[in-house]
């Protein structure tokens, strides 16, 4: 089984909703599998499966820095071309049988328009996040089976 999972998502075409590709893309740390995706779909709940834990890091209107929380298992809902994270995460469970530990590192943006470059705001919490995300991806080490909270 694999350890550690990011999954940056967002469109890339609509400004600042292209923060979680953005953070996610320059991410190297060993042990930690990548995915970067436009929007998630009911065919990452097998990817879940096979993983220990996953933080989900996505672009979502407001204000402030970076958010992390700790994201519940929710109760399966129908799936369409569209998921949020809480939903995969009880799709793969009621699936394979298996849901990992998950967060959600929300990133403050403004500017969702198409074509659109990043805001200043969200260029400043791009950075914010990406040191967030290396900072939590730390904390658990491949390999090491613990509790870590998003605090």
């Amino acid at each position: 089984m694999r350890h550690r999972l990011v999954i940056g998502y967002g469109n890339t075409l609509r400004g600042d909703d292209g923060l979680g590709p953005r953070v996610v893309a320059p991410l190297r740390v060993p042990g930690v599998r990548t995915l970067i995706l436009p929007q998630l779909g009911p065919e990452l709940a097998a990817e879940l499966a096979l993983v220990q834990r996953v933080i989900f890091v996505d672009a979502r209107l407001g204000r402030g820095g970076p958010h992390l929380r700790r994201l519940p298992l929710a109760d399966p809902q129908p799936q369409s071309h569209h998921c949020d994270p809480a939903g995969l995460l009880a799709l793969s469970a009621a699936l394979y049988g298996h849901a990992p530990q998950a967060w959600l590192l929300s990133i403050p943006a403004a500017r969702f328009d198409l074509g659109a470059p990043l805001s200043p705001a969200a260029r400043h919490n791009r950075l914010l996040a990406l040191r967030r995300l290396r900072r939590l991806l730390e904390r658990f080490p491949a390999g090491r089976a613990s509790h870590i909270s998003a605090a």
